[in-house]
């Protein structure tokens, strides 16, 4: 396969001979200098879903990746007219040494971690006759602290005792992208836990795909509306991951797929870092451009009150191998 202009294979780095007779320098034999264009040239064979754009840009000397994310305005106050907004995650940095394959990696987590952000706001709570988002991402964490009795689960949220007829109750109190909640079974298992079957019922408002025609199994501990209603959002953070571990490809290539076998890729991976004569020659040249990679990545500690209280903390581990922080001059 043709390289990108920002990838140089090592000096004398070893062909390696695959099982279909194919040759090949793996990539972690390379040498990257990524720039703007080689990153932008990267996302371009990237291909997930067009509300998720991914957005290459430069900050002086730092490249980065932004997904931008279209959709209804999660707190719009008319919900009848599905008006489209973009908004946009986090930056993520990229490293100009970091391999392809990585950085491809990086845009995969981007992707589901700005997905999620967006799925957390669609969990609505009914409490008290208003409805509220308890799993987003902008609560004030410090209000939070400074009242967290307010914060504490309540004695009643014990044991459910009365569970077939609670359960619907509690789920008719949910709204997931406009969808409602239906309960349809539960089961204890031997070990004492228990299995609860809900069936998601998408309204006309319902966006995300993976909720048609789907039934959901929660498997949680102790029946109580806490566990009941964190199983739930961690379903759905479930169900928002394997919808992009099947669509998420790289020239065509799903690589999260679940059709990609494990043990095909344990054998390629295991011809790709053989131990032939070649490869043994070529360790020790490896190794030094592997350190030299890592030392660019080495934080430095200072005076401050974050810089001691790593100190002591590392300490506890006694003497560490690797590359330590720098103490600043």
């Amino acid at each position: 396969m043709p390289l990108l202009s920002c990838e140089e294979s090592i000096n004398n780095a070893p062909i390696i001979k695959l099982s279909n007779g194919e040759q090949c320098i793996p990539q972690h034999y390379f040498r990257y200098k990524h720039t703007l264009n080689s990153v932008q040239e990267i996302v371009c064979d990237i291909n997930y879903c067009p509300r998720y754009p991914v957005f290459v840009c430069q900050q002086g000397d730092n490249i980065y990746i932004q997904i931008g994310i279209v959709g209804r305005d999660n707190y719009a106050k008319n919900t009848l007219i599905p008006q489209q907004k973009i908004v946009y995650g986090r930056k993520w940095r990229i490293e100009p040494e970091l391999p392809t394959s990585e950085i491809i990696q990086t845009i995969f987590l981007a992707i589901k971690k700005a997905r999620e952000h967006e799925i957390r706001e669609l969990f609505r709570l009914s409490t008290n006759g208003k409805l509220s988002t308890p799993f987003n991402n902008h609560h004030d964490l410090p209000l939070m602290a400074k009242h967290s009795t307010l914060l504490q689960i309540e004695p009643s949220e014990g044991d459910i005792a009365n569970y077939q007829i609670l359960l619907q109750g509690l789920l008719n109190l949910v709204r997931y992208d406009n969808a409602a909640l239906a309960f349809k079974n539960i089961e204890q298992r031997n070990n004492g836990q228990w299995l609860i079957d809900i069936k998601i019922v998408p309204s006309q408002l319902t966006t995300l795909p993976e909720l048609e025609d789907i039934e959901i199994t929660l498997l949680i501990s102790v029946l109580s509306v806490n566990e009941i209603y964190l199983n739930l959002m961690d379903e759905f953070i479930g169900l928002s991951d394997q919808h992009i571990n099947e669509n998420f490809s790289y020239k065509g290539f799903k690589r999260f797929s679940k059709a990609v076998s494990i043990v095909g890729l344990a054998k390629l991976l295991s011809q790709t870092r053989g131990e032939s004569e070649d490869v043994i020659a070529f360790e020790s040249c490896f190794k030094m451009h592997n350190d030299e990679i890592d030392k660019t990545r080495v934080p430095t500690l200072d005076e401050s009150a974050l810089s001691n209280k790593i100190k002591s903390s590392l300490i506890k581990f006694g003497e560490l191998t690797g590359i330590v922080p720098i103490e600043a001059l």
